[in-house]
């Protein structure tokens, strides 16, 4: 990934809203606004093209440097929101915040699992109960994901939990500390929890079978 502090987004303000927006989306544009503290959002859009320069360089809690209107003065901001289209998963809006450097944030980032359980060895199945963690940290301490090292799981019923992860330096955990991240379960917990989510798709299947899905316009504001 490139240093994020290469890198500028440029902006520009947006002085179309509503369901006009429709037609920026059209032209390659993406309406965002950026809001910080003690600040009033502002509504800007940028090219698409320019977005996916960015933030296909960056991870996703990075500090990214932004300039509005080619001004000179820039700021700091992380994206805090993405909307997407729910058919075609196209970009529809952005949130940005706008960050003090000095100032601790909070943010979301991916649980990943790493290395070998044991216990999986034994004919086990490490399943993750959680996906995300909430971290509190300043804005260019903060991680986008958090590895999860099940290693330690060598038996039946162990489990990672919030506490046993090791965390960057300056990084603190919100989410209760108690919650399991993910657990080794015997060979007949495992086909029981898979049998069980089995009959849940097929009783979904069934109950939506005749009805259409209306994906929303993409409409804001």
């Amino acid at each position: 990934m490139s240093d994020a502090a290469e890198l500028v987004l440029q902006a520009e303000t947006r002085a179309v809203m509503g369901k006009k927006v429709k037609q920026l989306r059209r032209d390659g544009l993406v309406p965002a606004n950026v809001y910080g503290r003690n600040q009033e959002s502002r509504a800007i859009q940028a090219p698409l093209a320019e977005i996916s320069r960015v933030f296909g360089a960056v991870d996703r809690n990075s500090v990214v440097t932004m300039s509005i209107d080619g001004a000179s003065d820039t700021i700091p901001v992380v994206l805090r929101e993405i909307q997407r289209h729910p058919v075609t998963r196209n970009l529809l809006h952005l949130d940005f915040y706008q960050v003090d450097l000095t100032r601790a944030i909070h943010s979301e980032a991916r649980l990943v699992l790493v290395g070998d359980a044991e216990a999986e060895s034994k004919g086990g199945t490490v399943v993750q109960s959680l996906e995300l963690i909430m971290l509190e940290a300043l804005p260019t301490d903060m991680p986008s994901s958090v590895e999860v090292d099940i290693s330690v799981l060598t038996e039946f019923g162990q489990s990672v939990l919030i506490r046993d992860l090791t965390l960057p330096d300056g990084v603190a955990a919100l989410t209760d500390d108690t919650v399991a991240v993910a657990t080794a379960l015997a060979p007949r917990v495992a086909e029981e929890d898979e049998e069980a989510a089995d009959e849940l798709d097929l009783e979904g299947v069934e109950g939506e079978e005749g009805e259409a899905a209306e994906p929303g316009d993409g409409s804001e504001e």
